[in-house]
């Protein structure tokens, strides 16, 4: 194409048209000279190293052949501008024109900046509303919600999944809530629960499941060493003791009944439900212990257990 007659007025965008062979002269279109006049010479020219400079040294490394273009943040009086830059036709020849058409982006970064504010906000909302969609807002326990996904993904994504699913209840909550009131009782369940999660591993879920219940889900090894890491929490429980409303202070326990993956159930509903079983045994030998399930004991319904439990309920 011939440029030496080529008008560039035809063209509605900022236009540079860079001569090939020494000097390299610059022609510039009257859009180019009304946008970015204060940058121009007093004539209204444009020489190729003012224009290099315009572009941030940006125009000595740009290759034609690779179809690239120049980005600028462009101060044009008060106002910074982002320019970009693009090869308006091929120009792979060093000795040909190099024929530059200019794009002010400014509009579209700051649309860009305040869609990328908006996407941080909405996921920033998002997280917010799935923790609060998955925690006990009291005790920041996992809720019920939270425990069986929890619990479906780790037993699909681990083919050798193995776990111990224990229920824990306080002991004599009630009473707390009927003596003290219920700002007492929700700093009993606080206490238990920041209590009981120090003692627990990594690998565990800890859900509060309703009311004085919690389960723990612990995958780090068996049942007993699951029932190991539930009396350490009994004993920390045990150790403490709260200042009530009153002029007294009161201790805490808890029971705990255990069931493993497997061996007392394959789904957690089962699980639950044998672990539940255990924690009705743990009530009736007197509280405060952990007891893991055991499918040959609540089948006989052992008469001697039942009779001990009558004993010691006609004591008191």
């Amino acid at each position: 194409m011939d440029f030496g007659n080529f008008s560039l007025e035809s063209i509605s965008l900022p236009t540079v048209l860079i001569e090939a062979g020494p000097g390299r002269a610059v022609r510039i279109n009257a859009v180019f000279k009304q946008v970015f006049g204060p940058c121009l010479n007093a004539d209204g020219s444009l020489q190729f190293d003012d224009l290099d400079t315009l572009l941030g040294g940006q125009l000595q490394d740009l290759h034609p052949e690779s179809g690239g273009s120049i980005i600028q943040e462009i101060k044009i009086g008060r106002k910074r501008h982002s320019f970009e830059f693009k090869i308006g036709l091929d120009a792979s020849s060093e000795t040909s024109p190099l024929l530059l058409l200019g794009l002010d982006r400014s509009d579209l970064v700051k649309a860009e900046a305040k869609l990328s504010s908006y996407v941080r906000i909405i996921e920033k909302n998002n997280r917010e509303l799935q923790f609060l969609a998955n925690t006990d807002p009291l005790t920041g326990a996992a809720n019920r919600r939270a425990l069986f996904n929890r619990f479906q993904e780790l037993a699909e994504r681990q083919p050798d999944f193995h776990c111990a699913v224990s229920i824990l209840d306080i002991d004599h909550f009630k009473r707390y809530n009927d003596e003290y009131g219920h700002d007492f009782g929700d700093f009993v369940l606080k206490t238990f629960a920041d209590q009981v999660r120090a003692q627990l591993t990594e690998k565990t879920i800890f859900a509060r499941i309703g009311g004085e219940e919690f389960c723990v889900v612990d995958y780090s090894g068996s049942a007993d060493i699951a029932s190991e890491k539930l009396e350490d929490a009994l004993e920390a429980v045990r150790d403490l003791q709260l200042d009530t409303p009153k002029t007294e202070h009161v201790n805490i326990t808890f029971s705990a009944g255990v069931a493993e993956f497997g061996k007392d159930g394959e789904t957690l509903d089962d699980l639950l439900k044998n672990a539940d079983l255990a924690l009705y045994y743990a009530k009736a030998n007197g509280r405060s212990c952990v007891i893991p399930y055991s499918a040959e004991l609540f089948q006989k319904r052992d008469r001697t257990l039942v009779a001990r439990v009558n004993n010691r309920e006609s004591r008191e």
